[in-house]
């Protein structure tokens, strides 16, 4: 194969892979709406309203010129193709997706009325990884606590959500 094929093959193999990913986070938010409808992230216009357009537009950031080429070659190289550095792509990720844990370490939001959207949102995407790796949301933060630093409030909101989720597991 060309090595211009074998980059639209793999490209396209990526956009397969983000759009998977985007369909399950669509899922899992439609779960979590379901099984927290008593939660203020669902019961409440103005926390579900912010957490729905942040679902809708989940990961978008992913088909920028910022983080597009450099994602796809980190993680759907052709033979020829030396692995990159994804430092930039993912601090441009991080800073449009504010739902990804690593954000708690340099952004307070303590006193940040809306921190509720983006630790639901982490959980839904985690949710939806569940769904691509066959594990959940819940075993994949125990297995990895000792790296997600997060502050208590945020730790004692996941596990409402995660009791509700994973009720009869």
């Amino acid at each position: 194969m060309s090595e211009f094929l074998e980059k639209v093959k793999k490209t396209r193999d990526y956009l397969d892979y983000v759009e998977e990913h985007y369909l399950n986070v669509q899922q899992a938010w439609l779960e979590v709406q379901e099984k927290c409808k008593d939660m203020r992230i669902v019961s409440g216009d103005y926390y579900f309203t912010l957490l729905d357009k942040e679902i809708e537009e989940h990961d978008l950031s992913k088909l920028s010129v910022d983080e597009f080429v450099q994602y796809r070659e980190a993680f759907f190289k052709t033979e020829t193709e030396l692995r990159i550095c994804l430092t930039h792509a993912w601090e441009c990720h991080k800073k449009y997706n504010l739902h990804h844990w690593e954000n708690w370490a340099t952004k307070s939001f303590s006193d940040h009325n809306e921190w509720e959207v983006h630790c639901a949102h982490m959980v839904i995407d985690w949710v939806a990884m569940g769904y691509k790796f066959g594990d959940n949301a819940k075993t994949f933060y125990e297995k990895n606590k000792d790296e997600i630093l997060l502050p208590e409030y945020a730790i004692a909101f996941m596990y409402e959500i995660f009791n509700r989720v994973y009720k009869s597991i």
